[in-house]
């Protein structure tokens, strides 16, 4: 049984819940990524749009450390909640996954574009 661990976010108005995410249908792959391949040093990310958008999904939108459905899922973001956009990569899928943050503040992670406004950030990040 996985534990849940709620963690207030003021800013967002919203509540991350820790917790191991399903994968989003459309990251459904026969392989999960190398570990290595889910964190900052191999998707890097820069602040680069400052786009405010939000939650779109009818559920609550998975955050994870990589930009793929099998990377750490590190929380979620309920439906209509603000996030600020830093920019977008494409993962070895053809998907597009968009960094957010607390608009103006704190990071939290990548999450499917699919799931925020105007499809995620306009803005590639920076390999």
């Amino acid at each position: 049984m996985h534990a849940r661990k709620a963690l207030a976010v003021a800013a967002l108005g919203a509540t991350l819940a820790l917790s191991a995410l399903s994968a989003p249908a459309a990251q459904a792959a026969a392989t999960a990524p190398a570990a290595e391949t889910c964190g900052n040093t191999y998707w890097p990310h820069q602040q680069l749009d400052g786009t405010i958008g939000k939650v779109i999904s009818s559920s609550s939108a998975a955050v994870h450390t990589g930009p793929y459905g099998s990377c750490t899922g590190v929380g979620e973001i309920a439906p209509g909640t603000k996030v600020e956009y830093d920019c977008y990569v494409r993962n070895d899928y053809g998907n597009t996954w968009t960094w957010v943050r607390v608009p103006g503040g704190g990071s939290l992670g990548w999450v499917y574009d699919a799931y925020l406004s105007n499809n995620g950030s306009g803005k590639p990040c920076k390999r």
